[in-house]
């Protein structure tokens, strides 16, 4: 998996028109690559897709996102202890993220004021959840 997130890396780093970064991390990679599109195409973001979160402090260290947009299922760490991880660190404390996945873990996202699409979302919502996580 590691070397999948490496080719996603490279192809982040080619983007030089993007006023900054979104991590995705979503282990679905069909979706994910959907997910980059859309995103992509309709925000002035680069978009790094993680497929899992065991190496996020690292990479926040190298490409300071603006952004987490976290499935809750995944490999490892679930998208609740990866949020968690993060924003224990004293310089993410502040990092916005949104939940989207197809079992949303109500109460947990409510306690953290993340706010959550269930899969599967429209292009709208999700467009409009990132506008405003960032706003």
């Amino acid at each position: 998996m590691f070397k999948e997130q490496e080719m996603y890396i490279q192809e982040a780093s080619r983007s030089s028109v993007a006023s900054g970064t979104i991590f995705l991390i979503e282990d679905q990679l069909v979706l994910g690559m959907i997910m980059k599109r859309i995103i992509t195409e309709h925000t002035p973001y680069q978009v790094l897709h993680l497929s899992e979160g065991s190496h996020i402090l690292q990479m926040l260290q190298e490409h300071r996102p603006q952004l987490l947009v976290l499935d809750y299922d995944l490999p490892g760490m679930n998208g609740i202890e990866i949020y968690d991880l993060v924003h224990s660190t004293p310089e993410w404390a502040d990092l916005p993220a949104i939940m989207v996945s197809a079992s949303l873990p109500e109460q947990e996202i409510r306690q953290r004021n993340i706010p959550g699409l269930c899969k599967p979302c429209s292009r709208g919502d999700l467009l409009q959840a990132i506008e405003q996580a960032l706003n």
